[in-house]
């Protein structure tokens, strides 16, 4: 009776507990799935540590000053796209508290135009200001050693950067597309402009590398069609300009040739032997350029220089690089030197004016589609030093990228004897005036040299049975030996 009494006891108390307990199980549930904080238009979380972070802003926000704290707590952050999408917000105000801006924390922003940040911060990610196509002006905060990548990429209404003393590094489009913007200064500290920096800006016009810039990525002033000068600073080690082309210092390579130079005709200095990737794009008003001594060339280094008219690759070129003449659509002329081995890949697609092209013998190699589109070319001639062929590489044009090639009328291809161009014409179908090599000398040399073999084998059976053949003895003449039966181990 009492061990029954006892029991009900025991149970009734934890039906009470339980009871009690629940509501507080129910608040912890709560808890863990409660919303975001809410500031205004805002919303935040509490890191562990008690400091702030934004985490994201209303769509329908036009204007937002972030507080420099919430309730005692310190705002310190904005996270990855916090603002990203805020497609009304167009002013926005960052207190001096933050010290880490996400990446693309205000990406397609598409009518944000004042920002105010931070005089200093610790970190700032990838992609900022991203498509922010009415932002006019920005003054970059101290305390970053490096603008991330594609900072203010496609902001095409960006007027005014003000970059503080202390950045070493522009990183890869940082400032692509940004079509409004006509000048930038850089500071001192500076090292380093990573790949397709400024590519897009068409409004530059100008750009002076200070003291320590040594780095440069490639394309980084492609599509700027405004750009007339490059200049270095005197005391730069690594760069000079020379009447707004820009060289490395030792004159060896020419780096860039502003796309708004005037001049239709250019002579490479002497001292010059190479030509860097994209040199000379877009640079439209060049009509006849001297190569000089320069013989060593990057990709792309006459890509749609489309007043370019006739030129002359100098001895020692053993090399047309892939691209270099692609939509040099005015271009008539060209003469190719004896050392001449390899003509890459689009070497010369869409030359429009092209009608007559003479390959010297010892080239090697016709890189795919590097005559493709040369829709006035009628004979193009081929030395039987061929070896290798790409495809598409001559006869072929197509009327735009979405269809099918079509094949010249008329177009011929010059050769003699040569089974890989032989081969290439069957294939496509073309003119050609020369033929394969002929196959019959390998069989009868194949016979011949059967019939040689047979009758040595005779004479040395027959000469073995009729002299004596010394072996050799101890410590006479054996490295022969020795070495094939150390050749047969290895074997």
């Amino acid at each position: 009776m009492k061990k029954n009494k006892l029991c009900f006891i025991l149970g009734a108390a934890f039906i009470v507990n339980s009871f009690s307990v629940m509501p507080a199980m129910s608040a912890m549930s709560v808890n863990a799935e409660e919303k975001p904080f809410e500031y205004e238009d805002l919303e935040y979380e509490i890191a562990d540590d008690g400091h702030v972070i934004i985490t994201n802003c209303y769509q329908n926000a036009e204007k937002c000053t972030i507080p420099e704290e919430i309730d005692g707590a310190p705002v310190t952050e904005i996270a990855d796209s916090a603002f990203s999408e805020c497609y009304f917000l167009k002013e926005v105000t960052v207190p001096d508290s933050v010290k880490i801006i996400g990446r693309q924390a205000f990406s397609a922003c598409s009518e944000l135009k004042t920002v105010k940040l931070p005089v200093e911060i610790e970190q700032m990610g990838a992609g900022v200001f991203d498509a922010c196509p009415v932002l006019e002006s920005v003054t970059v905060p101290k305390g970053i050693s490096e603008l991330p990548e594609a900072t203010f990429y496609e902001c095409k209404g960006l007027k005014t950067v003000i970059m503080p003393e202390g950045i070493e590094v522009i990183n890869s489009e940082s400032f692509y597309g940004c079509e409004s913007l006509s000048e930038i200064t850089f500071p001192d500290s500076l090292t380093t402009i990573g790949d397709y920096a400024f590519q897009g800006c068409s409004s530059l016009k100008i750009v002076t590398l200070t003291e320590n810039v040594h780095n440069l990525g490639s394309y980084i002033f492609f599509d700027c069609k405004s750009l007339s000068a490059i200049e270095t600073a005197d005391e730069n080690s690594m760069f000079t300009s020379r009447d707004g082309v820009l060289f490395t210092k030792d004159g060896i390579t020419l780096v860039r040739y502003p796309e708004a130079k005037k001049d239709e005709s250019y002579a490479i200095p002497e001292g010059c032997m190479q030509l860097a990737n994209g040199s000379f794009v877009d640079a439209v008003y060049l009509k006849n350029i001297d190569l000089g001594g320069a013989n060593i060339y990057g990709i792309d280094v006459f890509f749609r220089c489309t007043g370019l008219e006739s030129i002359v690759i100098p001895e020692g070129a053993n090399s047309v690089s892939s691209n270099m003449f692609s939509y040099c659509s005015s271009m008539k002329n060209i003469s190719l030197p004896s050392t001449l081995k390899y003509i890459e890949d689009y070497a010369f697609y869409t030359c429009a004016a092209l009608t007559e092209v003479t390959v010297p013998e010892g080239t090697e190699k016709i890189g795919a589609y590097s005559f493709f589109n040369c829709i006035e070319l009628r004979t193009l001639h081929l030395p039987d030093s061929i070896t290798e062929i790409g495809d598409g590489a001559m006869g072929y044009y197509a009327e735009s990228e979405d269809t099918e090639p079509k094949k010249f009328d008329g177009f011929t291809v010059e050769y003699s004897k040569n089974d890989v161009i032989h081969g290439f014409v069957e294939q496509y179908d073309l003119n050609g005036t020369g033929h394969g090599s002929s196959k019959l000398w390998i069989w009868f040399a194949a016979a011949g040299g059967v019939i040689l073999l047979a009758g040595a084998v005779v004479l040395i059976v027959v000469l073995r049975r009729r002299a004596y053949i010394p072996r050799p003895v101890k410590g006479g003449r054996t490295g022969s030996a020795t070495k094939r039966s150390e050749q047969k181990k290895k074997g």
